[in-house]
């Protein structure tokens, strides 16, 4: 009997990583493991784990990656070892190589964070570092109120002063993006990109590039949890204008449920994002990345489970019964525990995984 989505899901990096493993060898994929040099919050093993089905000088290759944000890896996952169970690797056209990138960010997916080891937002991550970083001083002067030193109810209470009056003065969307948009001084902040590639970052460049050596074009599926509407998946579509990935977008996925974010040319795009990034490393070959983003919860309950983890690591005790309280509301704000949105989750990212290849064949 064929399992149901909701078995694809998994409560832990450990199990989800077991799971992605066995369906991959049970699917006779050829599977490499990259090794992490920490390890997980049971001293467990952390690796970025590759099921590659196809030869390496395929001239089509599409990818799937999940949990660039550690602790939304459960969807991700899930939709990769659905795929493998499901045997739809069997529908892969013959000059075509399938190369499956799990848990991406191991050490963030097992820790329930969305950060790296270093408390980096990988998705913030591939900036040219050859080149100065951007400097973000609306941030700056938010800083205090998103990451206060106190968890109690007098400092929230002031913090949120402090965000209302902004958003009052500028908007709620500026907020939203002066929040989110990535900075690169506070290494104890909210969406800090670093100043220097991560482990994550060079492991998935050097498996793409292993991988895409001989391609002529590369298309992937980034999973992504956290904001939009409940259960809805959303394409985004981000990278310069001119790339070759906006310039077809609509040929590999179509326009159903797809947001196209273009930047002018010339700068660094989206400052960071991980797909522009590997556009840049991966040139001259066109690529076609792909943000797959599934809503969750409404964003002030998602963004409030961020700023207690931040909190908890700079400041707190994991060994309290708060600790488990952040980490659970955490792992609700990425990966809701309902069977109904976990359904409409994983037929959505077959839906788009499959648009994905028919259209990347058809190039």
């Amino acid at each position: 009997m064929a399992n149901a989505p909701h078995d694809y899901f998994s409560i832990t990096y450990g199990a989800a990583r077991e799971k992605f493993l066995t369906a991959a060898e049970n699917a006779g994929a050829a599977i490499g493991s990259h090794t992490h040099p920490l390890k997980g919050p049971s001293g467990e093993a952390l690796a970025l784990d590759v099921a590659t089905f196809g030869h390496l000088d395929a001239p089509k290759v599409f990818a799937t990656m999940s949990a660039t944000h550690g602790g939304e890896g459960f969807v991700g996952s899930a939709a990769q070892v659905g795929w493998l169970e499901e045997n739809r690797w069997r529908d892969r056209p013959d000059d075509m190589a399938v190369v499956l990138l799990h848990a991406v960010n191991p050490h963030g997916f097992a820790w329930r964070r969305r950060v790296t080891e270093g408390n980096v937002d990988l998705n913030r991550n591939f900036l040219d570092f050859s080149e100065p970083v951007p400097e973000k001083p609306e941030y700056e002067e938010l800083h205090p109120a998103l990451c206060p030193e106190d968890w109690t109810d007098e400092s929230l209470a002031s913090a949120e002063q402090t965000l209302q009056a902004y958003a009052d003065k500028h908007g709620q969307k500026k907020l939203n993006r002066v929040t989110m948009g990535g900075q690169f001084s506070r290494t104890d902040g909210l969406f800090y990109g670093g100043t220097a590639p991560t482990w994550s970052r060079t492991t998935i460049l050097s498996v793409l590039k292993t991988h895409t050596a001989a391609a002529q074009h590369v298309a992937l599926i980034d999973f992504h949890t956290g904001l939009g509407p409940s259960g809805h998946g959303e394409c985004y579509i981000v990278g310069n204008e001119g790339d070759p990935g906006i310039e077809r977008a609509g040929d590999l996925w179509g326009a159903d449920g797809v947001t196209i974010m273009a930047a002018p040319g010339g700068r660094q795009a989206h400052d960071g994002y991980n797909l522009t990034g590997i556009t840049r490393e991966l040139a001259p070959v066109p690529f076609y990345g792909n943000t797959l983003e599934f809503g969750t919860h409404p964003l002030e309950i998602v963004y409030q489970a961020l700023r207690a983890d931040n909190w908890l690591h700079l400041h707190g005790d994991l060994n309290t019964n708060f600790a488990r309280k952040v980490k659970d509301d955490l792992k609700e704000a990425f990966c809701p525990d309902s069977e109904t949105w976990r359904e409409a989750v994983y037929a959505r990212s077959m839906e788009v995984w499959s648009r994905g290849i028919h259209g990347l064949a058809g190039l």
